[in-house]
C-alpha cells in the first residue's frame, strides 16, 4: 500500500517479482539436477578436459551465467 510513502515501520512482504519469490524459475531445479547429473559423466568421459581460454560470463537482469566456455581435450 501506498509505494510512493516512505513508512519505516510498513510491515515487510516477500518478492512477488518474476524471477524471484513466488514466480522463481520452475526450471532452475531441473537444470541443477541435470549438471550434477551430467558433469560428472562428461568429466569421466573426458578426463583430459581442460579450459582453453578464460571463461566469459553474462551479467543480464539477475543470469549471470556463462556465455561462452572454450575448451580441448
Amino acid at each position: 500500500d501506498d509505494p510512493e510513502l516512505f513508512d519505516p515501520t510498513r510491515p515487510a512482504r516477500t518478492n512477488t517479482a518474476f524471477g524471484g519469490g513466488l514466480h522463481f524459475c520452475v526450471g532452475a531445479p531441473l537444470a541443477r539436477l541435470e549438471m550434477q547429473i551430467a558433469l560428472p559423466i562428461l568429466f569421466e568421459r573426458c578426463p583430459s578436459l581442460k579450459l582453453a581460454a578464460d571463461p566469459e560470463y553474462s551479467n543480464s537482469y539477475h543470469f549471470h551465467g556463462l556465455t561462452r566456455l572454450m575448451v580441448t581435450t
